[in-house]
């Protein structure tokens, strides 16, 4: 560029307005910007008559027309010295699983809206607290060892020494005995054993204390599920449904089983996570109601969004023709079944349904979350047999856990479960009485696929970035973030499940590298995090370690310790 045009370029970016024109405001001309602000042009309106001058103006203008390549050129020049910098790596973006508000579709929350209306307030806020009661009653059995407070690590020592005197009933029969208070006239006195729960007391009905039970659906409890629990079903449902087409860049399902169906809300998460490409859909729950509500639901979604084929059934037999899937998905259903042996047998009818994908999806509990880790390890022992390397060669684990060994949190306090944010609508907001629209929902997750476990290609085709084909192989090995990451001055510490199958601290300081602790500290809760740490620490809890036997030379430091200590005391008697 020459020197001349750079310097009346600049002049011309400097001003920051229009230039000097005669009759800049008169109605034979009209301002035009350009395609950036950088430069005002007045041209002539052919709507207008010419006023007197204009070939006086006609030659400004020229003028001002050759400045524009020069000021294109710096405006370029501008734009790429000062481009935003991408941040992060390929693989941290493609790992994440973050997801920070979901929000349900305007059509399906008007949809819902319509239905609910109709519905009694008092009635439907009355069925919502027997709903809740009858996930509390169920959602608060803690297994045995899970948590991290005094009578968990109490039973954990328990089961380990095997020593325990006496059965749970009689060390029941002798606490009412000894520690049983009177009660006063009025007063309601509930029994807790050390190292169980109290009994939760029902919302329904106050002054009541639950015990575990499920509640059929009808008209009634129909309307308050889908009215109270459908935004934070459908934003679990989402977070892990577009998690996977992420994972399975080539998978777009054409047909979906949905087992205990409810709304339809698997079929709302497919269609948003897939755009659309599911053509056949069948689902499956035993409640009339629930079904009816499904079926007006699916007749108000718009073209782009309605299946072809959307068909309910009421039960699934273990062997029915015509119903093979491409992705079967089970959503906090496998909790309402009455006993582990069933959910076995159902596990098994569904993967017999499969054709490609099967999601199991259930509460954040830690009961919950057993029988999701259960149903994973059935699955993985019986399901396909053992390839040369001892891995099963006819199934995988594609999330959470990044490999086929057992679940490592099994025998731990803690247990593999995420939360997802979802926006509440306002009927919503008023069947629960809450001021706040929004609300986290935790939830439990196993999703596996039918074939050998891919393993990532030894070497690439020597491009600068991968596709994304190369990273859906290499996460299958990168660790995933079971804990949310705890940001410290100047390190990032996170607990991670890696492909050995066990849990580790890992450690990111500043030091170790400008990227990999800035990745660190941007990191979530649930992501895949393929950076390599400054440090590795196995958990305690996890890696249980017996005391060591105090060795000779202790004994003796103790014994001069005591003895000095005596004669202290001594002297000051004196």
């Amino acid at each position: 560029m020459p020197l001349a045009a750079r310097a009346a370029a600049w002049a011309v970016l400097l001003r920051r307005g229009p230039p000097a024109i005669p009759c800049a405001a008169s109605r034979g001309f009209r301002r035009l910007g350009t395609s950036r602000p950088l430069l005002r042009k007045e041209v002539p309106d052919p709507r207008w008559a010419p006023w007197p001058g204009g070939e006086q103006r006609a030659s400004k203008l020229e003028q001002l027309a050759s400045l524009d390549g020069p000021i294109q050129e710096l405006h370029d020049e501008v734009v790429e010295y000062t481009a935003a910098v991408v941040r992060g790596t390929d693989e941290v973006r493609f790992g994440r699983k973050y997801m920070g508000m979901v929000e349900m579709p305007e059509y399906l929350s008007s949809a819902i809206e319509a239905l609910v209306a109709p519905a009694d307030k008092r009635t439907l806020r009355h069925d919502y607290l027997r709903l809740v009661d009858a996930q509390r009653s169920t959602g608060d059995i803690t297994p045995r060892g899970k948590g991290k407070g005094n009578a968990a690590r109490q039973q954990r020592r328990e089961d380990k020494e095997a020593a325990l005197a006496t059965s749970r009933a009689t060390l029941r029969e002798e606490t009412r005995v000894a520690r049983m208070p009177r009660a006063l006239p009025g007063e309601r006195v509930e029994m807790v054993v050390p190292g169980e729960r109290p009994r939760p007391e029902s919302l329904a009905r106050p002054g009541s204390f639950l015990r575990p039970h499920t509640v059929e659906y009808g008209p009634g409890e129909t309307a308050a599920y889908v009215g109270a629990f459908a935004q934070g079903t459908y934003g679990a449902l989402f977070n892990v449904l577009y998690e996977t087409a992420g994972r399975l860049p080539g998978f777009a399902p054409r047909s979906v089983l949905d087992f205990g169906a409810g709304p339809g809300t698997a079929l709302w998460a497919a269609q948003e996570a897939w755009d659309g490409a599911v053509c056949h859909y069948t689902g499956i729950d035993v409640s009339e109601a629930m079904i009816e509500c499904a079926e007006r639901l699916v007749a108000s979604l718009p073209p782009e969004r309605a299946p072809q084929n959307a068909t309910f059934l009421r039960y699934l037999a273990p062997k029915q023709p015509g119903i093979k899937a491409d992705l079967v998905v089970a959503a906090f259903a496998l909790s309402e079944l009455p006993s582990d042996a069933a959910r076995q047998t159902t596990v098994e009818t569904l993967w017999g349904y499969t054709a490609d994908t099967l999601v199991l999806i259930d509460r954040g509990t830690p009961h919950a979350a057993q029988m999701v880790s259960d149903a994973r390890d059935h699955l993985l022992q019986r399901a396909a047999p053992q390839d040369g390397a001892g891995r099963p060669a006819g199934i995988h684990t594609v999330a959470p856990i990044p490999s086929d060994r057992p679940d490592p949190t099994k025998n731990t306090p803690v247990w593999l479960h995420f939360s997802q944010r979802a926006q509440r609508a306002r009927h919503t907001m008023r069947i629960k009485h809450s001021k706040s629209n929004v609300e986290d929902t935790s939830y439990s997750y196993v999703v596996m696929r039918r074939g050998p476990r891919p393993t990532p290609p030894s070497q690439r085709d020597g491009s600068f970035r991968k596709t994304r084909e190369e990273l859906a192989l290499e996460a299958y090995a990168w660790p995933r973030i079971i804990m949310p990451p705890m940001k410290r001055k100047g390190h990032v510490v996170t607990d991670v499940c890696t492909a050995a199958g066990q849990i580790e601290r890992w450690t990111f300081t500043r030091k170790q590298g400008k990227q990999s602790y800035r990745d660190a500290r941007k990191a979530c809760w649930g992501d895949l995090f393929p950076h390599t740490p400054a440090t590795v620490v196995h958990r305690p809890y996890f890696k249980p370690q017996e005391p060591a036997p105090p060795s000779p030379a202790d004994k003796k430091n103790k014994t001069k310790r005591r003895r000095s200590t005596s004669l202290d005391e001594d002297e000051d008697d004196d």
